[in-house]
C-alpha cells in the first residue's frame, strides 16, 4: 500500500470518481443526484479513501456510505475499485468508521448483504457482524435473499 493513503469525508468533486466505482460494483447504483443529497443529508456520512497525489488531489480507491440515526447506524454502501479489491482498504473505511461511532457514542450498526457476496461476508463478520436476519427476496433485478448483520460498536473487532 502506499504510504499516501488517506481517508477523509466525501467532497462534491469525489463524485465522478464514486459513480466510476459504484458503476462497476452495483447492478443498480446510485446516481450523481444521490450522491449530492447524501453529501447535504444530515444523517449521512460518506468516508472516501484514496491515494493522495502532489496537487493535493485524491486518487479514489473505495468509499464507505452510512447513516446514523439516535443510536444507531447503517451502512448503505461500501464499495473499491476492482484493482484495490483484497488491499484491504474496505477494512481501513471500516475501523475508520467504528471509530467515528464510539467516538459518538453509538451503540450498533447493521446492514444489508447478499447471501451469495461470500467475500462481503467474510469481511463483515471479521469486524464483529452477526446475522440478525434475512430479508427474502430483497434484491429487485434478481430476486436474491438479503442477509442483515448487525455488529456491537464498542465491542467491533478492528
Amino acid at each position: 500500500m502506499p504510504s499516501k493513503l488517506l481517508i477523509r469525508q466525501m467532497e462534491l468533486d469525489d463524485i465522478t470518481a464514486i459513480r466510476e466505482i459504484e458503476n462497476s460494483s452495483f447492478p443498480l447504483p446510485y446516481s450523481a443526484g444521490i450522491w449530492e443529497k447524501e453529501k447535504w443529508n444530515s444523517l449521512s456520512r460518506t468516508l472516501v479513501v484514496g491515494e493522495e497525489k502532489g496537487n493535493g488531489a485524491l486518487e479514489l480507491w473505495g468509499y464507505l456510505n452510512f447513516w446514523i440515526i439516535l443510536d444507531e447506524a447503517e451502512i448503505h454502501r461500501i464499495a473499491v475499485r476492482k484493482e484495490y479489491r483484497r488491499s484491504g482498504t474496505a477494512g481501513m473505511l471500516l475501523r475508520e468508521m467504528f471509530e467515528m461511532l464510539r467516538d459518538m457514542e453509538i451503540a450498533s450498526v447493521h446492514l444489508e448483504v447478499r447471501q451469495s457476496n461470500h467475500d462481503a461476508i467474510n469481511l463483515y463478520e471479521k469486524f464483529g457482524f452477526m446475522l440478525k436476519g434475512r430479508r427474502q427476496g430483497y434484491y429487485e433485478e434478481t430476486g436474491e435473499d438479503a442477509l442483515i448483520l448487525e455488529a456491537d460498536v464498542k465491542m467491533a473487532r478492528q
